[in-house]
């Protein structure tokens, strides 16, 4: 099985890439490298003694998409490409917007133009707003958002139900 990676070189994507290679899957992992640095994918294959096929890609690109898509078929994708700082996505909402909602649209459509149907997406608690009970379960129910990067998150998901 083949997994993409998108925010492969972040700390979360890093971790989920030495996890997948330990466990025996082929993977590819993208990452435009704006919050993480290519030296963590370098310190994945260390220490899992496996080389990770990296390319620097923006979700935002998407012919590049295409091009990793179509090299080699991917069965699967965890995707955590995305700005995640709240009180930043109120000073620079656009950027917010602009990076996790159009970079996931193209991301969905890179993976329905290529057949991929599998996807696990990196979503936040912000989604839920104030708890109205805990633990949170998948059940609870959706708030409005109190920041761009939560709207952000919210949005995605609605995205991923119509689709």
């Amino acid at each position: 099985m083949h997994i993409l990676v998108t925010g492969g070189a972040g700390y979360i994507g890093s971790h989920t890439c030495v996890d997948l290679l330990d466990s025996g899957y082929a993977l590819t992992a993208i990452d435009n490298l704006s919050n993480s640095k290519q030296e963590a994918l370098r310190r994945v294959e260390q220490l899992t003694g496996k080389p990770v096929e990296f390319h620097q890609l923006d979700l935002l690109d998407r012919a590049g998409l295409d091009a990793v898509f179509a090299a080699k078929p991917v069965d699967a994708v965890i995707h955590f490409a995305a700005y995640k700082a709240v009180g930043e996505s109120v000073a620079k909402p656009l950027d917010y917007y602009q990076n996790n909602v159009t970079g996931t649209i193209n991301l969905l459509a890179a993976m329905r133009h290529h057949g991929c149907k599998n996807l696990v997406y990196s979503s936040s608690c912000t989604v839920y707003g104030e708890p109205k009970f805990v633990p949170i379960t998948e059940e609870h129910p959706t708030a409005a958002a109190e920041s761009p990067y939560g709207w952000t998150k919210l949005m995605t998901e609605q995205i991923m139900r119509d689709l």
